[in-house]
């Protein structure tokens, strides 16, 4: 057989099992996987992957590149700089959102953003519906429905950022879950208590520094909102995910509803799994700011402990990229404080290196909630996020012994600060495969002026 390309002799991460095989890859799909052989093979491209682990493309299941802040204001990372990260970090299809206001067709939003990206990443990408504006919105069903048959079934609300116009109230989220269920979306949920939050953020903003973040967001802000949303997911029948969970709360909230025979889901990112509110202390602290904040370390264990045990399905960035100017620009009030870290390029290594290399996880679950479960639950898996046979050809190649220390002048965001600087990190690529092309080589992109990414039209949710 000509191949296209070969990956050879590689450990590929199938069905669980890390096991030898030669990768055969035709037409941008996986068209065999063999035991390693010595026969030659005729293709374009070999790849020698001995001593290598081959994971599936990871799927960043929530980022946001773009995030419009204001008239002519926008997050660091556009869609080229964010999917380069996403690129050179093993990532290959994220999914971002919409942004249209309030009311406003969620199936518009998507085209708009559609139009936004193509042409400009090196991943492929698809797109959350935010539903904003839900009493002014004609006839919501229709229009959920109309924007699941374009290929967006995940729709997104938040119980908090009320002054932005985000927030919903109970009756919003009810009647969307109704709604999810009759037309199998899924509605995802960013789950805070809002009003909770002002209350706070307005008794401790402007002299407290840093400080007031956590204390304006404590964590029963987020258990409370969690259990709220999952007691409304329960009565309207309908599935819920929860996206960037940070406290050991919430996701016992949720293993306690999955025990129930809820169909609850839910996220959380690497900042929450092996990052802790020290990283407040200090000159520098704010430039760790993002909402839900950075928690304890009892909180880190307890969320890598729910992701063992797969209470937890997803890891995912939030990746939502901020300059030090524009962190700088706070003056000391957390009002003024823009919340997001960047992450996208550092979520396999991350998860590897405090996962997997630190004994938390295994490999076969990192592979699960990097690549698997994100395709299944977001309507990818026809795809994306396994090797086998007929798939998309999108890999993360990685050397195990293989270590960088992490410093931002290296890294692809457009930004000048990690949260991740000077710490030695495992995992990133050696190469990153999309569709059968080699985008990134270790940390570089292959072909910069060459946007290799394509919308992804996702089918229904697999609630698992």
């Amino acid at each position: 057989m000509y191949s296209d390309l070969v990956i050879k002799g590689g450990r590929a991460v199938i069905g669980g099992t890390a096991v030898q095989r030669d990768i055969f890859v035709k037409d941008g799909k996986i068209a065999a996987l063999r035991p390693p052989s010595s026969t030659p093979v005729r293709a374009l491209r070999v790849i020698d992957a001995r001593n290598l682990l081959a994971l599936p493309g990871v799927i960043d299941a929530h980022a946001h590149f773009r995030l419009r802040l204001g008239p002519d204001k926008y997050t660091a990372d556009d869609f080229t700089s964010g999917s380069a990260a996403a690129a050179c970090g093993g990532v290959t299809t994220f999914i971002d959102y919409t942004g249209q206001g309030p009311g406003e067709s969620p199936l518009s939003g998507l085209k708009a953003r559609i139009e936004e990206a193509a042409g400009k990443t090196y991943t492929d990408f698809s797109f959350h519906c935010v539903l904003t504006g839900w009493e002014k919105m004609k006839d919501p069903a229709a229009r959920m429905a109309e924007a699941m048959k374009a290929g967006a079934p995940t729709f997104k609300m938040f119980t908090t950022y009320g002054v932005r116009g985000l927030m919903a109230g109970d009756a919003a989220l009810f009647s969307a879950l109704e709604i999810a269920r009759k037309i199998g979306a899924l509605v995802c949920i960013h789950a805070e208590n809002g009003a909770i939050i002002d209350l706070l953020t307005e008794r401790y903003a402007g002299r407290m520094g840093i400080k007031a973040l956590p204390l304006s967001h404590p964590p029963f802000t987020e258990t409370e909102a969690v259990g709220r949303a999952a007691a409304l997911a329960a009565s309207a029948g309908a599935p819920v995910y929860f996206v960037h969970l940070s406290t050991g709360g919430a996701a016992a909230i949720v293993a306690s509803a999955r025990t129930a025979g809820l169909k609850i889901l839910g996220e959380t990112c690497p900042q929450f799994l092996a990052l802790n509110e020290d990283r407040f202390k200090g000159r520098n602290g704010h430039l760790y700011s993002s909402c839900p904040p950075l928690r304890t370390k009892a909180d880190n264990a307890a969320l890598w402990a729910a992701i063992k045990k797969g209470t937890l399905q997803v890891i995912a960035t939030d990746n939502c990229t901020f300059t030090r100017a524009q962190k700088n620009a706070w003056g000391g009030d957390i009002r003024k404080l823009p919340m997001g870290l960047p992450g996208a390029q550092a979520l396999l290594a991350a998860t590897y290196t405090f996962g997997v290399k630190a004994g938390k996880i295994s490999l076969a679950k990192m592979v699960e909630t990097l690549c698997e479960n994100p395709a299944r639950i977001m309507g990818l898996s026809g795809n994306k996020g396994f090797i086998r046979p007929g798939a998309d050809a999108d890999f993360a190649i990685i050397d195990p012994s293989a270590s960088v220390m992490a410093d931002w002048k290296k890294l692809k965001h457009n930004t000048d600060f990690s949260p991740w600087q000077g710490m030695k990190l495992y995992g990133f690529p050696k190469y990153a495969i999309l569709r059968g092309e080699v985008i990134a080589e270790a940390g570089e992109l292959s072909n910069p002026k060459r946007f290799t990414g394509q919308f992804q039209r996702r089918t229904k949710p697999e609630i698992i």
